[in-house]
């Protein structure tokens, strides 16, 4: 079984992968959905200088104090971005990362430089609060579902633009970690039909969903068998820890140094 991090797109929260959470750990597999600083129920914490450095590090924390090894990072959109910062900066405690619609990085480009700048046309704030991003719509998204799409609009909120426009830091993907990308097809976009072509050239395996572009709400039990079969797939490329279980965490009783054992 697998430890996977879900990690949310801008506007959102931990709170959109709970389907597919669900459906991941009725097959067994750990699941940790972080919320991202000033997002979901953290948008208590929402301020101009949050940045996307604050967010790789809110996973990197993550993966320290639930104590993973060999976790499998699912980025959805902008969360594709911080997986592969954090599998850049913690390549050990990482099995692979899956981008779903996901941005991958190139270093020195943001968000808005990758997908282009009309990615958040429409989306200004009229209250003249310029740092923050309006929401889309549910809708827009793809999500057809009356009462889904009200369950999601009243949990959709403002993103911090400075986190978009923030040069990647880091270099290029580490092409001995494996990766995914799923590309979602229901909806096509120009900008992610480029980012799947470039995951390709990057060596990663490249799959499509015939979903929408929130299929960890839509479609999340197709989801979460995609990403148990991804894991497996990473797993088998991963090197061989002998003396671990699978995923990569210690088995219950077995002995370790400087960390507690399970109850």
């Amino acid at each position: 079984m697998a430890a996977f991090v879900l990690v949310h797109g801008a506007f959102a929260g931990g709170w959109i992968w709970q389907r597919t959470a669900r459906a991941l750990a009725r097959m067994g597999h750990e699941v940790f959905r972080p919320t991202l600083t000033g997002c979901g129920e953290r948008s208590h914490l929402l301020r101009p200088e949050i940045s996307l450095a604050w967010h790789v590090e809110d996973v990197a924390q993550s993966l320290f104090h639930e104590d993973l090894e060999r976790a499998v990072l699912v980025g959805h959109g902008y969360g594709g971005m911080i997986a592969a910062a954090v599998a850049h900066r913690h390549g050990g405690k990482v099995a692979g990362v899956v981008y779903v619609d996901g941005v991958v990085p190139e270093r020195g480009a943001s968000f808005l430089d990758v997908l282009g700048r009309g990615a958040l046309r429409g989306q200004v704030r009229a209250d003249g609060s310029d740092w923050l991003v309006a929401p889309p719509t549910a809708e827009s998204l793809g999500v057809t579902c009356a009462d889904l799409a009200r369950w999601v609009s009243v949990r959709l909120q403002p993103f911090p633009r400075a986190c978009l426009s923030a040069p990647y830091p880091y270099g290029g993907r580490d092409r001995a970690l494996p990766g995914v990308y799923l590309r979602t097809t229901l909806r096509p976009d120009a900008a992610l039909k480029a980012q799947a072509a470039k995951a390709r050239l990057l060596s990663l395996d490249v799959a499509e969903l015939e979903t929408g572009p929130l299929p960890m709400l839509t479609n999340p039990g197709r989801l979460a068998k995609v990403l148990a079969a991804a894991a497996t797939q990473m797993q088998d490329k991963a090197l061989p820890l002998p003396t671990q279980a699978p995923g990569g965490r210690r088995k219950p009783g077995e002995a370790c140094r400087g960390r507690p054992q399970s109850p």
